[in-house]
């Protein structure tokens, strides 16, 4: 009987017990988890992130003529649809998947390109045919001296006929002269400055990351649902035509806080500071498509670049600034912080520098998303 633990022995060993289970509790419940590795946060977030492509030309309207454009091909102005419909201009720009609906998030100038080079390529294109006319009209004038002057020389000696001939040869020039000349004076006429163009999207489609992509039609087709009206906000949103993607990914964007410090500890978790998500000199990531297929081309498929850098400007409010180095065909890329979390737009870089870009500060892209 002595070999058995007295009463007061059992509760010590409840209250030790009871004490260590708390300790335990306090220690997991104040556990730091680190951020994951970049390579982890590429590996979790690459297959959201898609390449966009678009065919596109503009219908151009001045007074009752209509002009079809197509800026990155070759002769660029064209006089039918048929005709520019052989020579579509083409761009790339990346987005991200922010729902299970097929939507995906870009910049505006990805899906709804503005170029006003238009107008110089109808004043270059009405010069040269002023040119050619007035080059055309002295060759006419010099062949009118000459039938003239053969005329007033040889016409004593001509038969009949050969006067006609001369004096019909006179006529027919003349008035392919006279034609040129009236042409002439309503190309001067023309008023160019009120010429107005829209664009006509042919078709837009994005790619996935890993998937082999050889032409157009290889894309899955999308739709611009909707684009920013504030020109400062360079957002637009697009949706797959199915509203489903053929690759599912892994991954969703969303506004919230990731951070499994927060998300694992309900008691510590506090609303997002949506206007000021990051803080200067923390570090961002980017993950895109730079210089779109010609980077993205591998013998694996098309892939993705990620690149890094660190906030190195406060928020305006409109646009972050950052050290990550971008090219074109990043437009759209999503901008994230240590934790994998949503924090801007890639929409510019810095003129003549390829370590500064600008991105559309969270608060923009969650207003604009949800209104």
């Amino acid at each position: 009987m002595g070999l058995l633990p007295s009463q007061d022995s059992k509760t010590k060993m409840r209250k030790f017990i009871y004490i260590i289970s708390v300790i335990i509790l306090f220690i997991s419940c104040n556990k730091v988890i680190e951020p994951e590795t970049p390579e982890k946060i590429f590996e979790k977030y690459k297959s959201s992130v898609v390449l966009i492509a678009s065919q596109y030309y503009y219908e151009v309207y001045s007074g009752n003529t209509t002009y079809y454009y197509s800026p990155s091909s070759e002769k660029k102005l064209f006089f039918s649809k048929e005709e520019v419909l052989n020579n579509l201009s083409f761009s790339t720009g990346t987005g991200f998947v922010i729902s299970e609906n097929g939507e995906i998030l870009t910049n505006n100038h990805v899906v709804n390109h503005k170029d006003e080079s238009y107008k110089i390529e109808l004043i270059n294109f009405y010069e040269k045919a002023k040119s050619n006319i007035l080059y055309d009209v002295r060759m006419y004038n010099d062949t009118i001296d000459n039938i003239k002057s053969t005329y007033s020389q040889y016409s004593d000696q001509m038969e009949y006929y050969e006067k006609e001939n001369f004096e019909h040869r006179y006529d027919l020039v003349r008035n392919k002269k006279n034609f040129l000349v009236d042409l002439y004076q309503q190309i001067e006429n023309i008023d160019l400055s009120n010429s107005t163009s829209k664009l006509i999207i042919h078709k837009i489609g994005i790619a996935y990351n890993d998937t082999h992509v050889t032409e157009f039609d290889d894309l899955q087709e999308c739709v611009v649902v909707k684009t920013s009206e504030d020109e400062k906000i360079d957002l637009a949103l697009i949706q797959t035509k199915s509203k489903l993607f053929n690759t599912k990914p892994n991954f969703i964007f969303n506004f919230k806080d990731n951070n499994p410090n927060i998300t694992e500890n309900p008691e510590k978790n506090k609303e997002r500071n949506i206007k000021n998500p990051i803080k200067i000199n923390e570090d961002v990531f980017m993950i895109g498509f730079n210089r779109g297929f010609s980077l993205a081309n591998t013998k694996q498929g098309i892939k993705s670049q990620f690149t890094s850098g660190k906030i190195s400007q406060e928020n305006d409010g409109e646009r972050i600034l950052y050290t990550i180095p971008t090219l074109e065909g990043s437009s759209g890329s999503p901008i994230v912080d240590k934790w994998g979390n949503l924090v801007g737009v890639n929409f510019a870089k810095i003129t003549n520098s390829q370590s500064f870009s600008f991105g559309v500060p969270l608060n923009e892209v969650k207003k604009f998303y949800e209104e």
